[in-house]
């Protein structure tokens, strides 16, 4: 490093140095970070061993590994008049994976390996994914995927406290939400900010006022400034109500549908954990065939019921699922008979053990049996997945 290389630049290092110190002195991790991306992308051809040390020291306070980590131990925020806490924090190690649809999976994926890959994308001058909008129904599994995501990253889970974060005073409301995603920045977390069309609307909405207008500008800036080592994740039942401009500044967008069949069996098994084993041959894609419309999380609740059912009071699981069954589905005629019939075309079960597992007699099951079966327009013809990744 004796002689500098004809194509470095100088005064654009000097430059930087005078904005590396006031966003230093003024704790603003994001601005440190922007003029460290910058310096490393002036210096990857000239000093290639500097620009390497300073992508891997933002890489390590990116996944957690640093040995100092900024605000780490500053105690979460609470609110003020109530003293209640504005965010919980969860350690999700154990989270399981939640079943998706492949093309949805495998955006999730490739969010992880990038972000997995923070330091080999700084040392090119690239900032890896900050932020991600799940939007889908109810129960389709967006804060279950929160939780794997921070077990992925091996990162804790900070979820904002809607109800303790919310005021009917004046200013309050942004003033909690402004201190808990303080706190998130300020430490290797996925922050999950869950309902979040609740302080996100539209700003042309006459109904709401001025205040939560002004939320939705912090959080714009928020998420074009938000830090490299943690992942801002929000989720909203009901993407129409968000302001426009709010998820063109999400790095990722991903809609989660509800489970199509395939997905339904697999959530029924793993719901049914070694239980699963009692059932018979095509029970569960049976059962998977006659919940269309059911969201993962319905399906888990069902299958899990069931399994209580069957241990604490010894009730057969298949009876005690099927029972669950109708009773999810409306219990009307039309599906006994749809889970007759599917039950008898993908299951061994003779019309005889069909008729004792619904408590019917068997003229009844071979009623059922000739009657035209249904067909599934979700499934025949499944709505189109939407995912994009902004362009950065």
């Amino acid at each position: 490093m004796d002689q500098k290389p004809k194509n470095y630049r100088t005064p654009k290092i000097a430059e930087l140095f005078p904005e590396l110190v006031r966003a230093g002195l003024a704790g603003d991790r994001s601005g440190v970070e922007l003029v460290t991306s910058t310096a490393i992308r002036v210096l990857r051809e000239p000093f290639p061993e500097i620009a390497s040390a300073l992508a891997d020291l933002m890489a390590s306070a990116a996944t957690g590994s640093a040995n100092v980590r900024w605000n780490s131990t500053e105690p979460p925020p609470a609110d003020s008049d109530s003293g209640a806490a504005l965010v919980r924090i969860i350690t999700a190690e154990r989270a399981l994976e939640p079943v998706l649809p492949e093309p949805v999976a495998s955006a999730v994926h490739q969010f992880i390996a990038e972000r997995q890959a923070t330091s080999k994308l700084l040392r090119e001058g690239l900032l890896p994914p900050r932020s991600l909008l799940l939007m889908g129904a109810p129960g389709t599994g967006k804060t279950m995927l929160a939780h794997w995501i921070a077990a992925q990253l091996e990162v804790k889970l900070v979820v904002l406290d809607l109800a303790s974060a919310m005021s009917s005073f004046l200013g309050k409301t942004g003033s909690n939400l402004r201190r808990s995603l303080d706190f998130a920045r300020g430490q290797p977390c996925v922050f999950l900010l869950d309902e979040f069309d609740a302080i996100a609307k539209r700003r042309d909405d006459e109904t709401e006022v001025g205040e939560l207008k002004r939320i939705v500008n912090v959080l714009l800036k928020e998420l074009e400034d938000w830090p490299v080592q943690s992942v801002l994740v929000a989720a909203t039942n009901h993407p129409e109500l968000l302001d426009p401009a709010i998820s063109r500044r999400f790095d990722v967008v991903l809609e989660l549908p509800k489970p199509e069949v395939g997905q339904r069996e697999a959530i029924l098994r793993l719901a049914c954990v070694r239980f699963s084993e009692l059932l018979p041959t095509g029970f569960l894609p049976a059962v998977a065939q006659v919940t269309d419309g059911l969201s993962g999380s319905a399906l888990v609740t069902l299958a899990q019921t069931a399994v209580r059912r069957h241990v604490v009071a010894d009730i057969p699981l298949s009876q005690s699922i099927v029972a669950q069954v109708l009773g999810a589905m409306g219990g009307d005629v039309d599906h006994y008979g749809e889970l007759v019939q599917a039950l008898h075309e993908t299951g061994d079960l003779s019309v005889r053990n069909t008729a004792a597992l619904f408590g019917k007699s068997p003229s009844t099951i071979q009623y059922y049996l000739t009657k035209p079966k249904p067909r599934s327009a979700s499934d025949a013809h499944p709505a189109p997945k939407k995912t994009h990744t902004r362009e950065r």
